[in-house]
């Protein structure tokens, strides 16, 4: 979807737009907005970005396959301006698919390198009731943001989409399925954002071009959902400076950590 110039410039989704979004979501599994993180904080990502996955990689092996790593981000500029974990049109259909007291509990990225290789399809949660083969609402949802074009050539995102985030399968059964559905590589500009719900079927690409696909991610679920991941180690100083709608949903995070916890690897923090 493109937002249109007015929603762009009073970050304020329509009626009809946020409507539609939700409806998306529900029913397709994920929605985008094309082209809506301003070029200057694109740019300042890029950068600071560049010097966080140079000094990862010294220190840590791929861990999301060959030549893919996953990196948790600190929480400090850019990453922790407002309109990455607290995006004025993000929200809104956050909210209406898992409620007002919904809780981010995720700040990472996900970059396949060139060299990197297929992943196995997979969904990003495990179902809360396995034993009951039946479609529950949405509890957990994912925001990419990718940081350059997505392109056949950089290795995209690929996802399931029509019905996958309703999660009846057994998980095992994921990949052996998938090779007979539908998908699709999500080829979006940078600075779009793809909301998807954290059940949809989806797997990294191979990146056949000659530099990395940086992704931005965080995660928004129901306040009481607990995730491998430890808490987002978060200053006093930079909670404080957070608008309130912000520090609710950092709120059951790590506050208040000390120097030594902001600055683990992500190695050492899983």
């Amino acid at each position: 979807m493109h937002l249109s110039p007015s929603e762009l410039a009073s970050a304020h989704l329509s009626p009809e737009t946020l409507a539609s979004a939700v409806n998306q979501v529900r029913n397709n599994g994920f929605v985008i907005f094309e082209r809506v993180i301003p070029e200057p904080l694109l740019a300042d990502m890029r950068a600071s970005f560049g010097h966080l996955l140079e000094a990862h990689i010294e220190h840590n092996d791929p861990n999301r396959g060959a030549n893919r790593y996953q990196m948790h981000l600190p929480f400090e500029p850019p990453w922790s301006d407002e309109r990455l974990v607290a995006n004025a049109f993000v929200l809104p259909i956050v909210e209406a698919l898992i409620g007002e007291d919904c809780i981010c509990h995720y700040l990472a990225s996900d970059t396949p390198l060139p060299g990197s290789d297929y992943q196995e399809t997979h969904p990003d949660i495990f179902p809360l009731f396995p034993e009951w083969p039946v479609v529950l609402p949405p509890y957990s949802i994912v925001l990419n943001i990718p940081l350059v074009d997505a392109t056949a050539q950089n290795g995209p995102l690929e996802i399931w989409p029509g019905g996958t985030h309703h999660y009846v399968a057994d998980r095992a059964l994921v990949p052996a399925l998938a090779a007979h559905m539908h998908s699709e590589p999500v080829l979006i500009p940078a600075g779009s954002l793809l909301i998807r719900d954290s059940r949809m079927w989806h797997r990294g690409t191979p990146n056949h071009s000659t530099a990395a696909r940086p992704n931005f991610t965080t995660i928004y679920s129901r306040y009481w959902l607990k995730l491998r991941y430890p808490p987002i180690p978060i200053s006093r100083a930079a909670y404080d400076r957070l608008s309130e709608r912000a520090q609710r949903l950092f709120r059951l995070e790590n506050i208040g950590a000390p120097p030594e916890v902001q600055q683990l690897t992500p190695a050492a923090t899983r």
